[in-house]
């Protein structure tokens, strides 16, 4: 798995998120934060919450996101 986009809330991760499985891709939500209980908070500037998909999706998912 190879992160495709760092994220402040759990929100922005989930839309990242529902955008690329939109697309055909195989996306996991990576939560290392405390927005799991409090998804509206963000994380005081740190991207703890990492969107992810495997390896042999990486470039297409890269060049999808960069294109929206």
């Amino acid at each position: 798995m190879k992160t495709v986009a760092e994220c402040h809330t759990l929100f922005q991760a989930n839309i990242i998120k529902g955008n690329l499985e939109n697309e055909g891709f195989h996306p996991v939500v990576f939560d290392n934060s405390m927005n799991s209980i409090l998804p509206f908070q963000t994380t005081q500037g740190k991207k703890y919450i990492s969107v992810r998909v495997p390896d042999q999706e990486y470039t297409a998912a890269k060049e999808f996101l960069e294109s929206i």
